[in-house]
């Protein structure tokens, strides 16, 4: 009897360290999550990073997931309904001063994870598992430190230019390496016809054409043919990363590529 209640009392105590119920919807914020939180597989990802968020429907199997969570991170605006789940949308946390063209791809600039994200998922994980503050601060400190030297090398770069993206989700990192952006998404009009669209981006001067694995290449095979430019395909999601600082990192090689012509 005595030991059927230790037993009891042991699954308990280790049922209290679990972190299987959070969840986060997207890559990035699942890679953020899990670096915080520490080496655990408990964090659950909802959406792969093959998935387009801003096209998917909720499964039977994500409300089960979602339902069961103690803490949902969502970045608001890109991803399929949540309205019935309590859901931490990181994008709330943004200062709308310095939100542009309602973009919500927040993770992709460095300063909004590092002031803004980064700091609301300690805080908010911290409530929801007290007796861990220091832990996710201390593990947060190292993520940050990561960015920081991403930084110096990325600031380091004196660029100049537009670029032709299909999707803007790299809006904000482009801005950030003092690159200006158009989309054909919203930029250009394509319903104008595609024709008349070369031509308006023929005026451009653009110096690199990307698309995104995640999006539709249609348009941009379309459009580096006719400006006989090679196009590049950026990861917002981060595919094949396995730290969230991958993500910059190898896009920013992308980038680095397409301005140097492939070299």
């Amino acid at each position: 009897m005595k030991n059927k209640i230790l037993l009891t009392v042991f699954f308990i105590l280790i049922s209290s360290l679990s972190f299987s119920l959070i969840v986060t919807t997207i890559n990035p914020y699942y890679l953020i999550v899990k670096q915080i939180v520490g080496e655990k597989d408990e964090v659950h990802l909802l959406l792969g990073p093959n998935v387009n968020p801003h096209t998917y429907s909720l499964r039977v199997s994500d409300v089960k997931i979602l339902s069961k969570a103690n803490i949902i991170f969502a970045n608001g605006g890109i991803e399929p309904d949540l309205s019935k789940f309590d859901v931490v949308y990181l994008r709330d946390y943004i200062p709308s001063l310095f939100v542009e063209y309602n973009n919500p791809h927040f993770w992709l600039d460095p300063y909004f994870v590092k002031y803004y994200i980064i700091p609301t998922i300690v805080e908010k994980l911290s409530e929801v598992y007290p007796q861990y503050k220091s832990d996710f601060e201390a593990n947060a400190k190292i993520l940050l430190g990561e960015i920081d030297e991403f930084l110096r090398e990325y600031k380091a770069l004196n660029l100049s230019g537009t670029v032709l993206v299909h999707h803007p989700s790299f809006y904000y990192f482009f801005k950030e390496l003092n690159l200006k952006v158009k989309w054909v998404e919203q930029g250009y009009n394509v319903s104008v016809g595609m024709k008349k669209l070369i031509e308006t981006i023929k005026s451009e001067n653009i110096i690199a054409i990307f698309s995104e694995i995640q999006q539709s290449k249609d348009e941009i095979k379309i459009i580096s043919k006719q400006l006989n430019k090679k196009y590049y395909t950026l990861d917002p999601l981060g595919v094949n990363a396995k730290k969230f600082i991958d993500i910059y990192y190898q896009n920013f090689e992308e980038i680095r590529k397409a301005l140097n012509n492939g070299k």
